[in-house]
């Protein structure tokens, strides 16, 4: 498991992300022992290009070949068989979802597009069904604390959706067709300028949905979404390059409302300049990256008499910058600088005492690789507008037992600063939010095996994180209003075994976990968060045709309302069945069906969950 000389430095950034897409789902495949083998870059876990053989952290590669075989109708299908993630969701796309990793919050868990962040700056959570799986072109999972390299909100993890990428002249369109009145077209190309590349995809897709929620409102909650995505790079020369990427999200949703609203339109873009300059002096080959990058999030909620034009408006947009210098000091060490600035701001008819806020980070990271003996260490300052600054490290150390084997246990810390709404939310059918508020904070440990044969491939991850602080809006103020306090500690214990294996017939996946996430004050498990998950993943070929099955098994979970009722939810079981096949060089034909046993479940309570359904398609690619 050496880090080979110079090969971090042979492509820019961008040009090694690109190398990723060529890797294996649950751990890396390659054999690093010779040059001309496939190695699985990644950059997720160390913000730099890495061999993911090499790195110490616990993580997942997801490629476009295999969101292909899955099929996804959104990108929580396919977190879902990741093991330590659970999921919970209020109707389908286009409601609001929950993603809980290691048994974390939901805003524990730092969801990027490549490299920017895409959480609301006023919820401080991301609806990742908000993304198109057809323009995803690979998406990288890091299990466990990484604040000391990306700052606030990594205390479960880090999530990094990569926008798909298309060579020169390859181009692609896809249609499909399904259940509850589906409908999807796609498609993209792939443009040559120079020594660079420009890739376009668009989608839109549509539904008549689901009865989202067990209220008396019985309707179909539908959807229309429309997606845009550009994705470039242009070599200067030998030294510099440059890249862009924008991503536009426009949508249309219905959902079961209580009282007021029930559509919403949502607006969302994402868009990124950025240059890489390869350098070297005194024999230390040298990589700095600088970007400039802007996320926004808009939502108008309508409906129930009230006209899109009175509808209530929400804006947020968070301005990015950010410096990054990867030093190979010699075929052993490896040192990553970097500096980061977030600008926040929110807009809309909601009046906050407060609209804007500036993070500033800095931090250092460095890796050692020396045969047998592997290390780590990383460390970030943050300072937060408005409340105090947190100080990040994350550290761990691997030893190559034998050539196939692994062992390494890590340690570290995050935070999540304080939301606007927590801070600042204007006084609301007595709510109102409260600016004396901390952050949370977390100390994370970790042990790990991993094993690569021929053939098999397993991973085994038993972990514990504490998080203090955490804030719960269960107080009051002086004049009896709700208010966010800085009142619970959380204790979770968890373990993960993987396992991947090439044989009998196909590729099997085979993932376990066990997460006991509690309240420290009541020993109880933290809501909407099963501690049993198991998932099964099968893919073969036959007489051409690509063959795809999917369990999934998740244990009872509970619901925590309002007024302090608990409701149980029951454990289930969801098989899925997907087919390709090819009639052409070019062109193939697709079938998937989703809950083939038609299983009656709820992941958060009193909101349904799809029933069997069907989906057919077509795709040309050349």
């Amino acid at each position: 498991m050496n880090i080979k000389q110079n090969n971090f430095f042979k492509k820019s950034l961008l040009s090694l992300a690109v190398a990723g897409a060529m890797s294996t789902s649950f751990i890396a495949s390659a054999n690093t022992e010779s040059a001309d083998d496939l190695e699985t870059i990644t950059v997720t876990a160390s913000r730099s290009p890495m061999n993911i053989a090499d790195s110490l952290a616990s993580q997942v590669v997801i490629t476009r070949a295999e969101i292909d075989r899955i099929q996804p109708k959104s990108v929580l299908d396919i977190l879902s068989t990741v093991a330590g993630l659970d999921i919970s969701t209020s109707g389908g796309r286009g409601q609001a979802s929950s993603v809980y990793m290691r048994g974390a919050n939901s805003g524990h868990t730092l969801v990027l597009l490549n490299g920017v962040r895409i959480s609301s700056a006023s919820l401080g959570s991301t609806n990742v069904q908000n993304i198109a799986p057809e323009l995803v072109e690979r998406i990288e999972i890091v299990k466990g604390p990484r604040a000391a390299l990306w700052g606030s909100d990594a205390i479960g993890g880090v999530i990094q959706i990569f926008t798909r990428k298309l060579n020169s002249g390859e181009h692609f369109v896809s249609a499909n067709v399904g259940s509850e009145g589906y409908s999807m077209i796609n498609g993209g190309v792939g443009i040559e300028h120079g020594d660079g590349f420009t890739s376009l995809s668009v989608e839109h897709e549509e539904s008549d949905g689901f009865d989202a929620k067990d209220d008396n409102e019985t309707d179909d909650d539908g959807y229309s979404f429309d997606s845009f995505a550009i994705n470039g790079q242009q070599q200067i020369d030998k030294s510099l390059s440059l890249n862009w990427l924008a991503q536009l999200d426009k949508g249309d949703t219905e959902y079961d409302s209580s009282f007021g609203a029930n559509e919403s339109e949502v607006n969302n873009h994402v868009w990124q300049l950025g240059a890489n300059y390869n350098w070297q002096a005194g024999g230390v080959n040298s990589i700095t990256q600088f970007s400039v990058s802007q996320n926004r999030t808009s939502n108008i909620g309508y409906g129930n008499g009230t006209s899109k034009s009175d509808g209530t408006k929400y804006d947020s947009r968070r301005n990015q910058y950010s410096l990054l210098n990867s030093s190979e000091l010699s075929s052993q060490w490896q040192l990553n600088l970097g500096a980061d600035l977030y600008q926040e701001e929110l807009k809309g008819d909601a009046e906050y005492d407060k609209t804007k806020r500036d993070t500033t980070g800095v931090f250092a990271h460095a890796m050692f690789n020396d045969n047998k003996l592997s290390y780590e260490l990383a460390a970030r300052y943050d300072d937060v507008e408005g409340i105090d600054s947190e100080t990040t490290f994350n550290t761990s150390v691997g030893y190559q037992v034998t050539q196939s084997t692994q062992l390494s246990v890590s340690a570290g810390t995050g935070f999540k600063a304080p939301t606007f709404n927590d801070l600042y939310y204007p006084l609301n059918f007595g709510y109102k939010g409260n600016s004396d508020l901390v952050s949370e904070t977390s100390k994370s440990y970790e042990f790990s095996v991993k094993s690569q044969f021929d053939a098999l491939s397993i991973a085994f991850n038993l972990y514990q994180t504490d998080i203090e602080d955490l804030i719960d809006w269960s107080g009051s103020d002086k004049d009896g209003n709700v208010t966010p306090v800085n009142v619970d500690d959380v204790e979770i214990k968890g373990a993960e075994l993987g396992a991947n294996y090439q044989g009998f017939g196909g590729v099997h996946q085979f993932n376990v976990s066990y997460i006991e996430a509690e309240d420290a004050s009541t020993g109880k498990q933290l809501g909407r968060r099963a501690k049993n998950h198991i998932s099964y993943q099968f893919d073969t070929t036959l007489a051409k045709a690509d063959l795809y099955a999917e369990i999934q098994y998740k244990g009872k979970r509970y619901d925590y309302l309002f007024g302090g009722t608990v409701v149980k939810l029951d454990s289930y079981s969801l098989v899925n069945l997907g087919v390709s096949y090819p009639v052409s060089d070019n062109i193939k034909l697709q079938a998937k069906v989703n809950n083939v046993f038609d299983e009656n479940y709820q992941t958060s309570s009193a909101y349904f969950t799809q029933e069997r359904v069907a989906y057919f398609g077509i795709t040309y690619q050349n």
